[in-house]
């Protein structure tokens, strides 16, 4: 995951990380891409992501404390850098064999189909 659009990716990224404790990492992902502040807006607050948890089945005390506290943050920041380190730049990124797959690749479903010799 990648954080790099402000503080507020990092709280949205640490998010996942207590939703994935509780098993529901994809059902967080999904609320947060369909309700996306624009970037550097302030968006996905404390309040924001607790809500957005909830619509996702996440209700647990322990989730809320978890988002609260910020509790995955440092781990968003460090894989956030890690990632800018081994010079990924910005998402989607796909590796194949160790190579960047480009992304008018990905984006046609014939010419990656064909990459993948399918």
């Amino acid at each position: 995951m990648r954080s790099f659009l402000g503080p507020e990716s990092v709280r949205a990224v640490a998010a996942l990380g207590a939703a994935a404790d509780d098993g529901r990492f994809e059902e967080l992902r999904e609320q947060l891409f369909l309700h996306q502040p624009r970037e550097q807006t302030g968006g996905y607050t404390i309040d924001d992501l607790l809500s957005l948890g909830q619509a996702a089945g996440l209700t647990s005390s322990a989730f809320q404390e978890k988002v609260r506290s910020q509790r995955y943050a440092t781990w968003a920041r460090t894989t956030d850098d890690r990632a800018s380190r081994d010079g990924n730049i910005g998402t989607p990124e796909v590796l194949l064999d160790g190579r960047a797959v480009p992304i008018e690749v990905l984006l046609q479903p014939t010419r990656f189909a064909t990459l993948l010799g399918l």
